[in-house]
């Protein structure tokens, strides 16, 4: 895979809320669209796409979101610290799950983002 594309209601936090937890930053390239914010890094792309206004206003995100389960795709991301990864979803808004596991020699937990999806983070470090 070489790019996630991940659609929001609310860019800014959600850039922000990824930017935080997977320890990635801004690289925008040429020709994104302004509203849109790609991030990279550490073998990871995200593009967070602007979901379109008229779309936007019939989603409702909850504090804390509502899990976003019965899509069909979760993404895992590798983080160098569960726990400090674990910490920075809760401060950005998002849900620390009880959904954990070992497989493979790494510990795994699945978290919501701000806007209710399910991703999993995986450490072998805690």
């Amino acid at each position: 895979m070489n790019t996630l594309v991940i659609f929001a209601v609310n860019v800014k936090a959600l850039a922000s809320f990824y930017e935080a937890v997977l320890g990635i930053s801004a690289t925008p390239k040429p020709g994104d669209a302004k509203k849109d914010i790609r991030l990279g890094g550490k073998g990871v792309e995200l593009l967070i796409h602007s979901i379109p206004p008229r779309i936007a206003k019939t989603i409702v995100i909850k504090s804390p979101p509502a899990p976003r389960d019965i899509a069909a795709m979760k993404p895992v991301f590798d983080v160098k610290s569960l726990s400090k990864s674990e910490e920075q979803v809760a401060l950005r808004g998002g849900v620390v799950t009880k959904v954990t596991f070992t497989l493979d020699g790494l510990t795994r937990r699945d978290v919501l983002d701000p806007e209710g999806n399910v991703i999993q983070l995986r450490s072998s470090k805690l």
